[in-house]
Protein backbone atom coordinates (compact mmCIF):
# COMPACT_ATOMS: atom_id res chain seq x y z
CA UNK A 1 0.00 0.00 0.00
CA UNK A 2 1.32 3.37 -1.04
CA UNK A 3 1.11 6.51 1.23
CA UNK A 4 -1.46 8.37 -0.98
CA UNK A 5 -3.80 5.31 -0.47
CA UNK A 6 -2.91 5.36 3.49
CA UNK A 7 -3.70 8.64 3.49
CA UNK A 8 -6.89 8.85 1.92
CA UNK A 9 -8.27 5.48 4.31
CA UNK A 10 -7.25 7.65 6.88
CA UNK A 11 -9.43 10.89 5.56
CA UNK A 12 -12.48 8.48 6.28
CA UNK A 13 -14.16 10.44 8.58
CA UNK A 14 -17.19 7.89 8.91
CA UNK A 15 -17.87 6.86 12.67
CA UNK A 16 -15.85 3.45 13.42
CA UNK A 17 -13.29 4.46 10.75
CA UNK A 18 -9.23 4.89 10.43
CA UNK A 19 -9.62 8.29 11.62
CA UNK A 20 -12.54 8.03 14.02
CA UNK A 21 -10.36 4.94 15.57
CA UNK A 22 -7.24 6.62 15.82
CA UNK A 23 -8.74 9.41 18.02
CA UNK A 24 -10.72 6.96 20.46
CA UNK A 25 -6.76 5.24 21.10
CA UNK A 26 -5.37 8.87 21.58
CA UNK A 27 -8.19 9.96 24.05
CA UNK A 28 -8.17 6.75 25.68
CA UNK A 29 -4.14 7.09 25.72
CA UNK A 30 -4.72 10.48 27.46
CA UNK A 31 -7.61 9.53 30.08
CA UNK A 32 -5.20 7.01 31.19
CA UNK A 33 -2.24 9.32 31.61
CA UNK A 34 -1.73 10.76 35.34
CA UNK A 35 -2.89 14.30 35.83
CA UNK A 36 0.70 15.38 36.90
CA UNK A 37 2.42 14.01 33.47
CA UNK A 38 -0.69 15.96 31.51
CA UNK A 39 0.71 19.30 33.03
CA UNK A 40 3.71 18.90 34.67
CA UNK A 41 4.27 21.11 37.76
CA UNK A 42 7.15 23.37 36.21
CA UNK A 43 5.33 23.78 32.65
CA UNK A 44 1.83 24.88 35.20
CA UNK A 45 3.98 27.61 36.64
CA UNK A 46 5.58 28.38 33.24
CA UNK A 47 1.45 28.17 31.66
CA UNK A 48 0.71 30.50 34.56
CA UNK A 49 2.99 33.18 34.57
CA UNK A 50 3.43 33.24 30.44
CA UNK A 51 -0.34 33.47 30.84
CA UNK A 52 -0.93 36.30 33.55
CA UNK A 53 2.51 38.35 31.68
CA UNK A 54 0.70 37.66 27.86
CA UNK A 55 -2.23 39.98 29.02
CA UNK A 56 -0.24 41.83 30.66
CA UNK A 57 1.88 42.79 28.06
CA UNK A 58 -1.21 43.12 25.43
CA UNK A 59 -2.08 46.73 24.71
CA UNK A 60 -5.97 45.37 23.42
CA UNK A 61 -6.67 44.01 26.77
CA UNK A 62 -8.45 47.13 28.15
CA UNK A 63 -9.73 48.33 25.22
CA UNK A 64 -11.17 44.67 24.42
CA UNK A 65 -12.92 44.90 27.67
CA UNK A 66 -14.22 48.38 26.85
CA UNK A 67 -15.96 47.15 23.64
CA UNK A 68 -17.43 44.52 25.51
CA UNK A 69 -18.89 46.20 28.43
CA UNK A 70 -19.89 49.01 25.99
CA UNK A 71 -21.81 46.14 23.64
CA UNK A 72 -23.16 44.75 26.81
CA UNK A 73 -24.77 47.99 27.72
CA UNK A 74 -25.77 49.35 24.64
CA UNK A 75 -27.46 45.50 24.04
CA UNK A 76 -29.13 46.01 28.07
CA UNK A 77 -30.33 49.84 27.49
CA UNK A 78 -32.54 48.77 24.29
CA UNK A 79 -34.38 46.06 26.45
CA UNK A 80 -36.92 47.56 28.77
CA UNK A 81 -37.57 44.19 30.71
CA UNK A 82 -36.96 43.35 33.80
CA UNK A 83 -34.87 40.63 34.71
CA UNK A 84 -37.37 39.05 36.18
CA UNK A 85 -39.01 38.84 32.97
CA UNK A 86 -35.71 37.85 31.10
CA UNK A 87 -34.32 34.99 34.00
CA UNK A 88 -36.19 31.41 33.00
CA UNK A 89 -39.33 30.18 35.50
CA UNK A 90 -36.65 27.27 36.72
CA UNK A 91 -33.79 29.37 37.25
CA UNK A 92 -35.68 31.77 39.53
CA UNK A 93 -36.95 28.83 41.49
CA UNK A 94 -33.79 27.76 41.81
CA UNK A 95 -32.04 30.80 43.00
CA UNK A 96 -34.82 31.27 45.09
CA UNK A 97 -34.78 27.74 46.97
CA UNK A 98 -31.50 27.96 47.33
CA UNK A 99 -31.63 31.30 48.99
CA UNK A 100 -34.18 30.14 50.93
CA UNK A 101 -32.46 27.57 52.83
CA UNK A 102 -32.09 27.97 56.41
CA UNK A 103 -27.92 28.76 57.18
CA UNK A 104 -26.47 30.61 59.99
CA UNK A 105 -22.85 31.36 59.85
CA UNK A 106 -20.25 31.37 62.59
CA UNK A 107 -20.50 34.43 64.69
CA UNK A 108 -16.47 35.12 65.00
CA UNK A 109 -16.69 34.81 61.65
CA UNK A 110 -19.13 37.92 60.69
CA UNK A 111 -18.09 40.17 63.12
CA UNK A 112 -14.26 39.83 61.15
CA UNK A 113 -16.19 40.49 57.75
CA UNK A 114 -18.48 43.61 59.44
CA UNK A 115 -16.55 44.93 62.22
CA UNK A 116 -13.63 46.81 60.30
CA UNK A 117 -12.47 50.26 60.75
CA UNK A 118 -14.15 52.20 57.56
CA UNK A 119 -17.77 50.25 58.63
CA UNK A 120 -17.72 50.94 61.79
CA UNK A 121 -16.65 54.83 61.06
CA UNK A 122 -20.13 54.99 58.91
CA UNK A 123 -22.19 53.69 61.61
CA UNK A 124 -20.52 55.53 63.87
CA UNK A 125 -21.28 58.79 62.05
CA UNK A 126 -24.90 57.80 61.18
CA UNK A 127 -25.56 56.98 65.09
CA UNK A 128 -24.42 59.87 65.97
CA UNK A 129 -25.51 62.30 63.55
CA UNK A 130 -29.22 61.12 64.61
CA UNK A 131 -28.30 60.74 68.35
CA UNK A 132 -27.70 64.25 68.28
CA UNK A 133 -30.59 65.21 65.96
CA UNK A 134 -33.12 63.59 68.21
CA UNK A 135 -31.49 64.95 71.20
CA UNK A 136 -31.66 68.91 70.27
CA UNK A 137 -35.03 68.68 69.33
CA UNK A 138 -36.08 67.17 73.02
CA UNK A 139 -33.22 68.91 75.30
CA UNK A 140 -33.22 72.83 73.66
CA UNK A 141 -34.49 75.08 76.13
CA UNK A 142 -36.40 77.35 74.32
CA UNK A 143 -38.34 74.28 72.78
CA UNK A 144 -38.76 72.64 75.71
CA UNK A 145 -39.80 75.38 77.56
CA UNK A 146 -42.11 76.77 74.89
CA UNK A 147 -44.28 73.39 74.23
CA UNK A 148 -45.53 73.78 78.19
CA UNK A 149 -46.60 77.20 77.76
CA UNK A 150 -49.15 78.99 76.17
CA UNK A 151 -49.25 81.69 72.93
CA UNK A 152 -48.63 84.70 74.78
CA UNK A 153 -45.51 82.92 77.25
CA UNK A 154 -44.20 81.25 74.25
CA UNK A 155 -44.02 84.49 72.28
CA UNK A 156 -42.35 85.70 75.17
CA UNK A 157 -39.67 83.10 75.10
CA UNK A 158 -38.98 83.67 70.88
CA UNK A 159 -38.37 87.36 71.80
CA UNK A 160 -36.45 87.00 74.33
CA UNK A 161 -33.99 84.66 72.39
CA UNK A 162 -33.99 87.03 69.25
CA UNK A 163 -33.23 90.08 71.37
CA UNK A 164 -29.06 91.10 72.04
CA UNK A 165 -29.56 92.12 75.11
CA UNK A 166 -28.72 90.56 78.65
CA UNK A 167 -32.24 88.35 78.61
CA UNK A 168 -31.44 87.33 74.68
CA UNK A 169 -27.63 86.45 75.43
CA UNK A 170 -28.37 84.53 78.46
CA UNK A 171 -30.89 82.69 76.71
CA UNK A 172 -28.44 81.79 73.68
CA UNK A 173 -25.64 80.82 76.03
CA UNK A 174 -27.64 78.17 77.92
CA UNK A 175 -28.76 76.63 74.39
CA UNK A 176 -25.29 76.63 72.97
CA UNK A 177 -23.99 75.22 76.49
CA UNK A 178 -26.72 72.29 76.40
CA UNK A 179 -26.08 71.73 72.95
CA UNK A 180 -22.12 71.46 73.69
CA UNK A 181 -22.84 69.00 76.09
CA UNK A 182 -25.36 66.97 74.09
CA UNK A 183 -22.61 66.60 71.22
CA UNK A 184 -20.16 65.47 74.15
CA UNK A 185 -22.11 63.12 75.88
CA UNK A 186 -23.59 61.89 72.15
CA UNK A 187 -20.27 61.01 71.37
CA UNK A 188 -19.04 59.19 74.80
CA UNK A 189 -23.12 57.27 74.26
CA UNK A 190 -22.06 56.59 70.67
CA UNK A 191 -18.26 55.14 71.06
CA UNK A 192 -19.66 53.07 74.11
CA UNK A 193 -22.30 51.36 72.34
CA UNK A 194 -20.37 50.14 68.94
CA UNK A 195 -19.46 47.12 70.11
CA UNK A 196 -23.06 46.76 71.34
CA UNK A 197 -24.52 46.86 67.89
CA UNK A 198 -21.78 45.14 65.68
CA UNK A 199 -22.37 42.40 68.42
CA UNK A 200 -25.93 42.84 68.11
CA UNK A 201 -25.95 42.43 64.08
CA UNK A 202 -23.30 39.15 64.22
CA UNK A 203 -25.73 37.79 66.65
CA UNK A 204 -28.82 38.58 64.35
CA UNK A 205 -26.97 36.71 61.24
CA UNK A 206 -25.54 33.85 63.09
CA UNK A 207 -27.98 33.06 65.71
CA UNK A 208 -29.95 29.63 64.35
CA UNK A 209 -33.24 30.38 65.67
CA UNK A 210 -33.03 33.42 63.42
CA UNK A 211 -32.07 31.46 60.03
CA UNK A 212 -35.46 31.22 58.75
CA UNK A 213 -35.56 34.83 58.84
CA UNK A 214 -32.21 35.50 56.97
CA UNK A 215 -33.29 33.17 54.20
CA UNK A 216 -36.28 35.36 53.97
CA UNK A 217 -34.38 38.17 53.61
CA UNK A 218 -32.02 36.81 51.33
CA UNK A 219 -35.44 35.77 49.40
CA UNK A 220 -36.46 39.49 49.54
CA UNK A 221 -33.48 40.98 48.32
CA UNK A 222 -33.00 38.40 45.36
CA UNK A 223 -37.27 39.80 44.74
CA UNK A 224 -35.92 43.22 44.86
CA UNK A 225 -33.20 42.08 42.28
CA UNK A 226 -35.69 40.63 40.39
CA UNK A 227 -37.36 44.03 39.47
CA UNK A 228 -34.24 45.80 37.55
CA UNK A 229 -34.39 46.61 34.21
CA UNK A 230 -32.41 46.01 31.62
CA UNK A 231 -31.72 50.47 31.49
CA UNK A 232 -30.74 50.14 34.79
CA UNK A 233 -28.29 47.37 34.95
CA UNK A 234 -27.03 48.79 31.78
CA UNK A 235 -26.57 52.27 33.77
CA UNK A 236 -24.67 50.42 36.79
CA UNK A 237 -22.30 48.67 34.28
CA UNK A 238 -21.35 51.86 33.09
CA UNK A 239 -20.74 53.36 36.62
CA UNK A 240 -18.97 49.93 37.23
CA UNK A 241 -15.90 51.91 35.34
CA UNK A 242 -14.72 48.10 34.19
CA UNK A 243 -11.95 49.41 32.30
CA UNK A 244 -10.82 51.67 34.81
CA UNK A 245 -10.59 49.04 37.40
CA UNK A 246 -8.68 46.54 34.67
CA UNK A 247 -6.14 49.07 34.26
CA UNK A 248 -5.82 48.91 38.04
CA UNK A 249 -5.60 45.64 38.17
CA UNK A 250 -3.52 45.28 35.29
CA UNK A 251 -1.02 47.89 36.69
CA UNK A 252 -0.96 45.63 40.42
CA UNK A 253 -1.07 42.50 38.65
CA UNK A 254 2.09 43.93 36.66
CA UNK A 255 4.35 45.11 39.48
CA UNK A 256 3.50 41.22 41.57
CA UNK A 257 4.43 39.19 38.42
CA UNK A 258 7.86 41.13 38.40
CA UNK A 259 8.39 40.40 42.27
CA UNK A 260 9.87 37.19 43.44
CA UNK A 261 6.78 36.67 45.25
CA UNK A 262 5.12 35.70 42.41
CA UNK A 263 7.36 32.76 41.67
CA UNK A 264 7.03 31.23 44.74
CA UNK A 265 2.95 31.68 44.69
CA UNK A 266 2.86 30.30 40.88
CA UNK A 267 5.24 27.17 42.48
CA UNK A 268 2.54 26.64 45.27
CA UNK A 269 -0.64 26.65 43.20
CA UNK A 270 1.20 23.93 40.91
CA UNK A 271 2.42 22.08 44.07
CA UNK A 272 -1.02 21.77 45.39
CA UNK A 273 -2.89 21.08 41.91
CA UNK A 274 -0.67 18.62 41.87
CA UNK A 275 0.35 16.98 45.07
CA UNK A 276 -4.09 16.78 45.26
CA UNK A 277 -5.19 15.51 41.59
CA UNK A 278 -1.64 14.59 40.33
CA UNK A 279 -1.46 10.82 40.85
CA UNK A 280 -4.66 10.13 39.74
CA UNK A 281 -5.46 9.65 35.75
CA UNK A 282 -8.08 12.07 34.03
CA UNK A 283 -10.10 9.20 33.57
CA UNK A 284 -10.51 8.75 37.44
CA UNK A 285 -11.40 12.35 37.81
CA UNK A 286 -14.23 12.07 34.92
CA UNK A 287 -15.23 9.06 36.40
CA UNK A 288 -15.73 10.22 39.79
CA UNK A 289 -17.57 13.71 38.87
CA UNK A 290 -19.72 11.23 36.55
CA UNK A 291 -18.57 13.00 33.50
CA UNK A 292 -16.51 10.61 31.76
CA UNK A 293 -18.86 9.55 28.85
CA UNK A 294 -19.50 13.51 28.08
CA UNK A 295 -16.18 14.32 27.67
CA UNK A 296 -15.68 10.95 26.02
CA UNK A 297 -18.12 12.24 22.97
CA UNK A 298 -16.70 15.44 23.68
CA UNK A 299 -13.12 14.89 23.07
CA UNK A 300 -13.21 11.82 20.61
CA UNK A 301 -15.24 14.82 18.26
CA UNK A 302 -12.27 16.84 18.99
CA UNK A 303 -9.86 15.26 18.77
CA UNK A 304 -10.92 13.35 15.02
CA UNK A 305 -11.94 16.59 13.73
CA UNK A 306 -7.87 17.99 14.71
CA UNK A 307 -6.67 14.92 13.48
CA UNK A 308 -8.47 15.14 10.23
CA UNK A 309 -6.72 18.49 10.02
CA UNK A 310 -3.21 17.27 10.33
CA UNK A 311 -4.30 14.36 7.98
CA UNK A 312 -5.37 15.72 5.33
CA UNK A 313 -2.70 18.55 5.15
CA UNK A 314 -0.17 17.55 2.26
CA UNK A 315 2.48 18.21 4.30
CA UNK A 316 1.08 14.58 6.19
CA UNK A 317 0.82 12.96 2.90
CA UNK A 318 4.79 14.20 2.07
CA UNK A 319 5.75 13.11 5.72
CA UNK A 320 3.87 9.75 5.18
CA UNK A 321 5.32 9.26 1.71
CA UNK A 322 8.98 9.48 3.42
CA UNK A 323 8.50 7.37 6.48
CA UNK A 324 6.81 4.67 3.92
CA UNK A 325 9.84 4.83 1.36
CA UNK A 326 12.49 1.96 1.89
Amino acid sequence: MDAATLTQRLNNPADGGPLDQLAELTLDALLDSPLMTLVPEDFAVRALRVGIEGWLQSPQAVPALERLVEAAANELQGDGRKLREVMTGELKATVRELLERPYSPDRKLVLTIIDRPPMRELIRGLLLQTVTDFGKKVTSPVAGVAKSLGGLARFAVDTAKARSGAIGSMVGAVSGEVERQLEKRAVEFVDASMSGVFGELADSVSNPKRAHEAAELRAAFFEGVLELTMPQLARELINLDVPGGAKVLRDGLDQWIASPASEEVLEQIAARLTMREGGRSLREVLEESGQLQTYRTIGREALRARLAQVVGAPAFAAWLDGVMKP
